[in-house]
């Protein structure tokens, strides 16, 4: 799939989900918009279903496992879903420092096979191909991370609004990605024009 198709796509898909984040009636009896819980398991659907594609342009999210209750626990193990076999700081990669989350998690520690699942600090770190366009990469990572963040904020009883705001700046900045040029540039430029 061409980048042009993959925001083209994110595009549409993230539209369909605002449209049914709408804020909550006040008549609790009567309301009939949809459940911060399911807005959050579409966006959680959306987000897996762009990461996974988002690995066709060099641009991964893998999670590293800071310390849990295992002992012998060492460094930073991580779990990947792209059977890479990553680690910490692998060369193969670059790690910009980028992260789409810090916190607990309930999962299972890869320091031991005989973990069980259980909450403990987790970062999910963005990692780029070696030779993948960092600046590409970057704008990516701020989409989803639009997405991530939207996500985050649709917990039970949160404001909607915010949802909206995350998904709205998202669905800007892949616009800008679709555009022969960014908005603010061609702005500029018809600006200079006018003088």
């Amino acid at each position: 799939m061409s980048l042009f198709k993959f925001y083209a796509s994110l595009r549409a898909d993230i539209l369909g989900v605002i449209t049914g984040v709408q804020n909550s009636d006040e008549s609790l009896f009567w309301d009939q918009t949809t459940p911060n819980w399911v807005t959050n398991s579409d966006l959680e659907e959306l987000y897996r279903k762009y990461l996974s594609r988002a690995k066709s342009y060099g641009f991964y999210v893998v999670t590293r496992h800071c310390e849990c209750e295992n002992p012998d626990h060492d460094d930073y193990p991580i779990t990947e879903n792209y059977g890479l076999g990553i680690t910490y700081q692998d060369e193969r990669f670059i790690w910009p420092g980028n992260q789409m989350y810090q916190g607990p998690r309930v999962e299972k520690c890869p320091c031991a096979e005989g973990n069980p699942v259980e909450n403990h600090w987790v970062i999910d770190d963005v990692i780029f191909d070696r030779d993948a366009d960092q600046e590409k990469c970057n704008r990516l990572g701020r989409i989803l991370s639009d997405l991530h963040e939207a996500m985050e904020c649709a917990g039970d009883k949160r404001p909607r609004s915010a949802i909206r705001e995350y998904l709205l700046r998202a669905v800007i900045r892949i616009n800008d990605e679709l555009l022969p040029e960014p908005m603010d540039s061609y702005i500029e430029s018809r600006l200079s024009k006018t003088v």
